[in-house]
C-alpha cells in the first residue's frame, strides 16, 4: 500500500471505530426502559446486512487487484464503514435519528426507515467500487456523487410530503416500510449509475446523469403516494397494504432498471 492509502486507512479505521462504537453503545445501553430490544434490533441488523452486502460487491465486482487482495478488501471495507457511519449522521440531520426516534421513543417505523437508509447509503458506496480505477480517490469521487444525490432526493421528498413527520411523529409503520423501500431502490439506481471502469471525472458525471434519472421517477412516485397514504382526519390509520407493496414497487422498479442496463462498460 502507498503512503496515501495507509493514511486514508488509518483515518477510516479511527473514524469508523469511533462512530460505530458509539452507535452500538447507544443501541445497546442508552435508555433501556424507553424501548424494547426488538425496537432497537434494526439499528444492529441493518449495519451487519450492509457490511455483508458491501463485502459481496467488493469480492465479486471490484477491480481485480481489490478482489484478489485481502489487504485491499479490508481497506475498502473500512472506508465503507466510515462512509456509512458519516452518512447516518446526515440522515439524523434530515429528520431520522436512531437515538431520538428508536432508542428513546421505541419507534419501530423509524427503525425500519433508518435501516433502509443504511442499505441505501451502502449501495451508493458499493456501486462506486464496481469496475477498474486508478485508486481510492476514484471511489470517493463516485461515492460522493451518488451519496450527495441520495440525500438531495431525500430532502426533496421530505419537503414535498413531510414524510419524516409521518414516521417519527405519527409513528406510521407503513410509512417506515415505504421509506425504507424508497431508500433501497434509490440506492440501487444511484449505485449502479456510478459503477463501471474509470475514464475521467467528466465522463463519470455524464454517465451518471444518463443512468441515474429513474431515481427521479421513484421520487415522483413516492411523492404521489405519500400525499394519498399519509394519515389524515378522514383516514387516521393507514391501510394494511400501504407499506410493503409500495416499497416492493420502489425496489422492483430499481431492479428492472438494473436488468435493462445489463453490464456496465
Amino acid at each position: 500500500m502507498s503512503g496515501d492509502e495507509v493514511f486514508v486507512l488509518v483515518i477510516a479505521i479511527v473514524l469508523g471505530s469511533l462512530l460505530w462504537s458509539h452507535w452500538l453503545w447507544v443501541a445497546a445501553s442508552v435508555a433501556p426502559r424507553l424501548s424494547k430490544p426488538r425496537d432497537r434490533r434494526p439499528l444492529v441488523f441493518y449495519p451487519m446486512a450492509g457490511a455483508v452486502l458491501l463485502f459481496g460487491v467488493l469480492k465479486g465486482f471490484a477491480s481485480f487487484d481489490v478482489r484478489d487482495s485481502w489487504v485491499y478488501l479490508f481497506f475498502y471495507m473500512a472506508m465503507g464503514a466510515a462512509w456509512v457511519a458519516v452518512g447516518l449522521r446526515f440522515l439524523g440531520l434530515f429528520g431520522l435519528s436512531g437515538r431520538d426516534d428508536v432508542v428513546e421513543r421505541g419507534n419501530r417505523a423509524a427503525g425500519q426507515a433508518i435501516g433502509g437508509g443504511i442499505l441505501g447509503i451502502t449501495l451508493c458506496f458499493a456501486g462506486a467500487n464496481i469496475g477498474d480505477g486508478p485508486g481510492w480517490w476514484v471511489v470517493v469521487f463516485s461515492a460522493g456523487l451518488s451519496t450527495v444525490t441520495f440525500f438531495v432526493l431525500w430532502v426533496i421528498l421530505e419537503k414535498l410530503t413531510h414524510l419524516a413527520d409521518t414516521v417519527t411523529i405519527d409513528r406510521d409503520p407503513s410509512a417506515g416500510v415505504r421509506l425504507a423501500g424508497f431508500f433501497t431502490g434509490t440506492g440501487l439506481i444511484l449505485g449502479r449509475a456510478v459503477a463501471g471502469d474509470w475514464v475521467s471525472a467528466g465522463a463519470t458525471v455524464r454517465d451518471f446523469a444518463v443512468t441515474a434519472w429513474p431515481a427521479l421517477v421513484l421520487l415522483a412516485l413516492a411523492a404521489f403516494l405519500e400525499r394519498r397514504l399519509r394519515p389524515s382526519r378522514e383516514q387516521p390509520f393507514a391501510p394494511a397494504a400501504s407499506g410493503l407493496p409500495p416499497a416492493a414497487v420502489y425496489v422492483g422498479l430499481a431492479v428492472l432498471w438494473l436488468v435493462r442496463l445489463r453490464w456496465w462498460s
